[in-house]
Parts: structure tokens; C-alpha cells; sequence
């Protein structure tokens, strides 16, 4: 196969093909070197553009938007480009901290930077093998010196780093030959970058001293690093690392003629379609105007990552008119299921998909779990997929084993292709997303189930499905209604109470009244459970109605235990207990309907974090009637002090859901990170559907309780503008409720 490796023949024979020259800031001398990726990304070390700058070598911190000059030996070691910094991943300790001077070994430290434009032949990406302990390689210094090469043994490999030893003759690993490629002669490969050496101290020279020992990073760490920051597509990684397609089975391969001659027998448009492929994949084809063979092409869809959906996403739109090009199209596909190169998506596909994914996954960390497990119910989620909470690193690994799961395991209809499991996956998440997120993921969906012919009614009938799912509701619990009320000449921390019941039907009826003596809060909660004693199957409601004054009261862990019980019993522990402030909301005209709108906005709009950052008092309100007016959620990350300010305006614009937390005195909640109880209060008010965010605030508050951490103590504000008020319920008919006296 010539057509498409043309940039790999050029370079195979020598790695300075793909060698990069870093200079310093003043242009006069070389900081470093670095290895050509694909496309317009270039690889090095990040102490190489920390040296490039005139920063401390191995100094952790982002650079930020910096532009380098660079050079390609291969054309000119004078002649210098402009390379940009575009992914950072920073020197870090074994154990994740900042690397200290004089450490012999350290992890990260890798740089990529973007040049302004593709570079020109003979400059070409190189083939990447996996480091072993006994190889034979070679490095070269950054200006590319045929002279500058130095010959060096793996002699140790271990958890991804390669000590590297030398002969004492010739040259020796020094200054500037970081984050060059170590190359293999006997493979004609890169194995690893050079990233530092081992000096021997500074005292008189002894036998017993280390000589010309240096060390360097495998291509298999750099590549899952590199991963992990999303730093090059992951079939371009996968290209270069990948062995020839000459293995490919060759009766896969003719398999794929016959469909390939059929859709691609014309030399311009096969030219055409290989040429975009070749681009999207990280190779490089002539620019002669010529064609591969259908042959040769029908090598590179079997043993390429991604090539063949690839191929098929840019001949869909040629063949959706065109009943016998579509039968092709998807007969090719069929064979490509039987590849292991082939994947489900194509390099564009998997791109957006992931980003989305990643995204998502920041945000609520459970959201793939939960789909999963709704759109899957009768399927053995992958491994990757077992755990309720996913990080963003995470979701490469999911979408991989996703991808192999060809149904869902629904029926479609006659002669049509299977729904593949992702696509149920995906429509699931849109849907429990919603807004433009959600429309995002549906037409990503549907054109990768045009591009694989899977009938629109097919999809159609999942994406209903998981609409339907994302409205699924909790079993409705008994929903109870307390105002509490202090009159001047009360005991402090002694409230008057009365407790309603709701009706299934929306009416309240009256359970309980207390306002004729002051009570301690462990007299309401026990009032508040008799009144909400059920059979119910769903945790009941309790929503208590506070004057502005009692916003902070811990309603929460009021315990309505009894004397005689050995169980604790807080409310919030029980219940799904919230508060409410009607009286704050009556002082803004427009009050009602602005909780109107913004409660029915809640699933939509995202979620607005106030800390020291926001302003003030002056800049929430700016924000609560601007890029804010619609928004129904509110965090505050501030002090109790600057909490005495915001919550009133939260309350009175008719901000619906409002969480706190109480042991918050300072605004800068440490005590909010995740523990062995169970993730911080953050993580659990932003993941999951907002409609379940007061059984997840339950669950926190009895993990809390379970490992005595004496963590955070939150408090709800939950205005459901469905609910009844206590001033509504005054006017209702107490002969319809079961009122007793107490």
C-alpha cells in the first residue's frame, strides 16, 4: 500500500523526518526538540517550552496562549515557523503534586503545539511502536545534527518509563535533545520522547557514579496521557501507531471490492473521497490528482481505526436517492462489522460525540449510568459502565466498549439495519438533558443513523421511549405543609406550628394545629410524622414555611425519635424536607409570575453559582434580570454573612430552588469536598435531574450522619409553584380536614 502511506515512506527510514527544533524566546539558541504528530500538531515536553520561555524548567504552571519558534531540520534548522501552545499537561510528581528540584523522575510533562499551517514534504509523521526493555534506539539533538545522534539501550522498562544507558563512545543524551523521538533503527519506529537525565553529583568522580544513563517516556504512556487530555483525535493517535494494513484478511478485503467498485469505480470521485479520507484519518495522499486502487483502498478500510465509517459518512449523502448505491453502502458496512479496525463512528462522529459526552459528564457524573441503565435494561452493561459516577476521563473507555454493541436488542423494521446500542444510549441522554443539548445530541443521532441506514422510524420509536423515560416521576409521597410562626414574647429556638395534609387531588386538608403554645423543634417533628404516617411507597414531602428571619434554622435535623425509640429520626433524613419564605416573595410586584416562569424553566435553565465573584447583592440582582432572568437555581458558595444579602433577593425575584450550606461560615466551604461519605455537597446538587435533587440532598444528609464527618449542613429552599400556601389554606373549609388537637 503506497497511496496512503506516501508521508510514512518518506520518514521511515530516519527519524529526523519528524524531528522538531524548539529555539528560546531570543531566537539564538535551542531550547529543545520535539516530534512532528500529524496535521498541524507538533509534540514536545513541557520543560522544553518552559526552557524555550526562560521559566523554571519543571515549573507546573500553564503558560497560557504563548507562540514558539520552531524548526524542521528536515528543511532548514534556520528557517523557523510559528507554533502556538495549545495543550498543556504539566510536570507532576508520582503523587500528583509539583515536581521539586533535583527529582531524578516524574510524570506528564508534555506539550502541544499547533503550527499555522501543514507542513511540507519531506516533513512527515513517523510510526510509532510500544517501548520494550533490551531495544536498541537512537535520539538526536534538536537542531538535527547528522553527527548529534546518540545510541542508547533500554535497559530497564517499568510503569512506562525507559532508562536508557550508553556506550562510552560517541555522543551522549544531553541538554536539548528533550522531547525528541527515540528511535528505533532495527524497527524503523519511535518507541518513546527523551525527557531527562541522571546526573552524576557534583563531588570527584568515583566508579561507583551513574555515566550517561537518561531516561524517557514510552509511546504507550504518552499516548494514554495524550488521551486523557483529548489532545489529538484518537483515531490520529491510533494511525500512527498502527502496524500496516498488509494483514488484513484477504477475503475481507475482496469482500469490499465488489461494494467499493460499484460506489467508487469512477477514478475522480474514489480520488476525491480517498483524498478527504486520508485527512480526516492523519495521513497524508498525493496531491497528483491519481486514485488508489479499489484494492488498495479496500486494504486501508480493513486494518485502519475508523476509516471505513469514515469512508461511509462522506458517500451517504451520494447514496440517499439511490436504492442500489444504499444497498452497497450498507452491504459494505456489513463486512466491516466483521473487522475489528472498522469501529461504529466515524473520526468526525466520535469527535463530537466525545466532546459532548465529556462535557456532560463534568457537569452530572452519573448521567451516563443512568441512561445506560434505562436504554439497556436486559444488557450486561460494560465494565466501564458499573460505577454511577463517570469522570470525563472516563468516557472514552465507555464509548469504546459501546461501540461494539451493534443492537440494542429491540426490534426494527423487515431488511433493516439494528439500532446500535449507542444510539439508544445517546437518545437517552438527550433526552434526560433537554434543551439545546438535547437537540444537539437527536441530530447527531440522526445523521449517524441516516449515514448507517437504520430505518427513522426505528429511531424514532427510541427516542419516544427515552422522552418517556426522562418524565418518569418518584412515587408520589405524602406531601405535608408546615408554617412555623414565632410570636415576640416566645422562647428563642420555640416555634408555633400548623401542619397540613395534600389530598391526591390537590387539596389540603388540615392534620394538625399547634399555634396555641410554643414548641421546641423536637415537638414539631414529632407532630410533623404523625401527620405524614402513610403506607405511601414514595418518601413524603415536607415543606416548611418560615418567617425571612428563620431561614437558617436546621429544620433538617430536628428528631422526631421518641423516648422509647433507639433509631434517630431527623426529618431531613426521612423526609424530603425544604423550606419556603412566602412572605419574602410578596414584597416584588411581579413575584408570582416570576416563579411561575422560572419554575418551569427548572430542567432548562442551568444552574447559577453565587460566591464572591457575582458582586454583591447589585451584581445578582444584574444577573438574576439578565443572562439569569429564566434561571430557577441557585447555589450559594458565600459567607453567612453575604448570605443574610442574597438569599432575600434570590427569594423575592421568585428564584425557586435556592441550597446552601449552613456550616458554611466563610464562604470557602472546605468541608465540601467528597469524603468516604459519599461525594461533596457541589457534586450532588448539580448531577441528576433537578426534579430529584431532594431525595439526593436525603441520601447526602444521611451519609453525613453515618460517618460523622461533620460535613456540610445544607439547607433548601424548594417553592413549588404548584404547592398551596398557608395563607390559601386558611380560607379552606377545616370541617373537610381530620384536624386533632394537640
Amino acid at each position: 500500500m503506497t497511496w496512503f502511506a506516501t508521508a510514512l515512506d518518506e520518514t521511515a527510514a530516519d527519524a529526523r523526518g519528524g524531528l522538531v527544533r524548539v529555539l528560546s524566546k531570543d531566537g539564538t539558541a535551542t531550547a529543545g526538540a520535539g516530534v512532528y504528530l500529524v496535521g498541524r500538531s507538533l509534540l514536545t515536553c513541557a520543560h522544553v517550552v518552559n526552557a524555550a520561555l526562560g521559566l523554571r524548567i519543571l515549573s507546573p504552571g500553564d503558560p497560557g496562549d504563548v507562540v514558539l519558534d520552531v524548526a524542521f531540520p528536515a528543511l532548514s534548522a534556520v528557517h523557523t515557523r510559528r507554533a502556538r501552545l495549545a495543550v498543556w499537561i504539566p510536570p507532576r510528581a508520582e503523587r500528583q503534586g509539583p515536581v521539586g528540584d533535583g527529582t531524578l523522575r516524574w510524570d506528564g510533562d508534555l506539550a502541544v503545539l499547533e503550527l499555522e499551517d501543514d507542513p511540507p514534504a519531506p516533513v512527515g509523521p513517523l510510526r510509532w511502536l510500544g517501548m520494550a526493555m533490551g531495544q536498541q534506539v537512537r535520539a538526536w539533538y534538536g537542531g538535527g545534527q547528522a553527527f548529534s545522534y546518540a545510541d542508547v539501550r533500554v535497559a530497564s522498562y517499568e510503569d512506562g518509563v525507559g532508562y536508557l544507558d550508553g556506550q562510552l563512545s560517541g555522543a551522549a543524551i544531553g541538554e536539548g535533545y528533550s522531547g525528541g523521538p527515540l528511535w528505533s533503527v532495527t524497527d524503523r519506529a519511535a518507541v518513546g520522547l527523551v525527557m531527562g537525565r541522571i546526573n552524576a553529583p557534583g563531588s570527584v568522580f568515583a566508579a561507583q557514579h551513574t555515566v550517561r544513563r537518561s531516561w524517557g517516556r514510552s509511546w504507550q504512556s504518552v499516548m494514554a496521557e495524550l488521551r486523557r487530555a483529548g489532545a489529538v483525535p484518537d483515531p490520529h493517535l491510533s494511525a500512527l501507531g498502527a502496524e500496516p494494513a498488509a494483514g488484513v484478511d484477504e477475503s475481507v478485503r475482496d469482500m469490499m471490492v465488489g461494494p467499493l467498485h460499484t460506489l467508487l469505480g469512477d477514478p475522480a470521485a474514489r480520488a476525491a473521497h480517498a483524498g478527504a479520507l486520508a485527512t480526516q484519518l492523519g495521513l497524508r495522499a498525493p496531491a497528483d490528482g491519481s486514485a488508489p486502487s479499489v484494492e488498495e483502498l479496500a486494504q486501508l478500510l480493513g486494518g485502519t481505526e475508523r476509516a471505513l465509517p469514515t469512508l461511509a459518512e462522506s458517500l451517504a449523502p451520494k447514496v440517499a436517492d439511490d436504492p442500489r448505491g444504499r444497498a452497497e453502502l450498507d452491504r459494505l458496512l456489513a463486512v466491516g462489522r466483521v473487522t475489528e479496525a472498522a469501529r461504529l463512528l466515524s473520526v468526525a462522529e466520535h469527535r463530537v460525540l466525545l466532546a459532548k459526552l465529556e462535557h456532560l459528564a463534568a457537569s452530572d457524573p452519573g448521567l451516563l449510568h443512568r441512561a445506560a441503565n434505562a436504554a439497556l435494561p436486559y444488557l450486561d452493561l460494560p465494565r466501564s459502565l458499573q460505577t454511577a459516577r463517570l469522570a470525563p476521563s472516563a468516557v472514552p473507555g465507555v464509548l469504546r466498549e459501546l461501540e461494539t454493541w451493534h443492537g440494542d436488542g429491540s426490534p426494527v423494521p423487515e431488511e433493516t439495519p439494528r439500532v446500535p446500542a449507542l444510539l439508544r444510549v445517546v437518545e437517552y441522554v438527550a433526552a434526560e438533558t433537554g434543551g439545546l443539548a438535547c437537540q444537539a445530541l437527536q441530530e447527531w443521532s440522526r445523521r449517524v443513523a441516516a449515514r448507517l441506514g437504520v430505518h427513522a422510524s426505528a429511531l424514532y420509536e427510541r427516542r419516544a421511549d427515552a422522552e418517556r423515560w426522562s418524565r418518569r416521576t418518584a412515587p408520589a409521597g405524602t406531601r405535608i405543609l408546615v408554617e412555623l410562626d414565632q410570636y415576640a414574647k416566645d422562647p428563642a429556638g420555640h416555634y408555633r406550628c400548623s401542619v397540613w395534609r395534600v389530598r391526591a387531588d390537590g387539596s389540603a386538608a388540615r392534620a394538625v394545629t399547634g399555634t396555641e403554645r410554643p414548641r421546641t423543634g423536637k415537638e414539631i417533628a414529632q407532630l410533623v410524622r404523625d401527620a405524614a404516617d402513610t403506607t405511601d411507597d414514595g418518601v413524603p414531602l415536607v415543606a416548611v414555611s418560615v418567617p425571612p428571619d428563620a431561614l437558617e434554622l436546621p429544620v433538617d435535623e430536628w428528631d422526631a425519635a421518641g423516648a422509647d425509640e433507639v433509631i434517630p429520626a431527623p426529618l431531613g433524613e426521612d423526609f424530603h424536607l425544604v423550606l419556603r419564605c412566602p412572605k419574602l416573595r410578596t414584597r416584588s410586584r411581579t413575584g408570582a409570575a416570576d416563579l411561575k416562569r422560572r419554575w418551569r424553566a427548572r430542567a432548562q435553565s442551568p444552574p447559577l453559582v453565587a460566591d464572591h465573584t457575582v458582586g454583591g447583592r447589585a451584581g445578582l440582582i444584574g444577573l438574576l434580570k439578565t443572562t439569569h432572568r429564566d434561571g430557577a437555581r441557585v447555589y450559594l458558595q458565600v459567607s453567612a454573612e453575604h448570605r443574610g444579602e442574597l438569599l432575600p433577593v434570590c427569594l423575592v425575584m421568585g428564584v425557586p430552588i435556592v441550597l446552601w450550606d449552613r456550616a458554611d461560615g466563610d464562604g470557602r466551604a472546605e468541608h465540601q469536598r467528597g469524603s468516604d461519605a459519599g461525594p461533596p455537597l457541589a457534586a450532588v446538587a448539580a448531577e441528576g435531574p433537578v426534579d430529584e435533587l431532594p431525595e439526593r440532598l436525603r441520601h447526602f444528609r444521611v451519609r453525613r450522619a453515618a460517618h460523622a464527618t461533620g460535613a456540610a449542613r445544607p439547607s433548601l429552599v424548594w417553592e413549588d409553584a404548584g404547592l398551596p400556601l398557608p395563607d390559601e389554606l386558611r380560607l379552606a373549609d377545616p370541617t373537610r380536614g381530620t384536624e386533632q388537637s394537640v
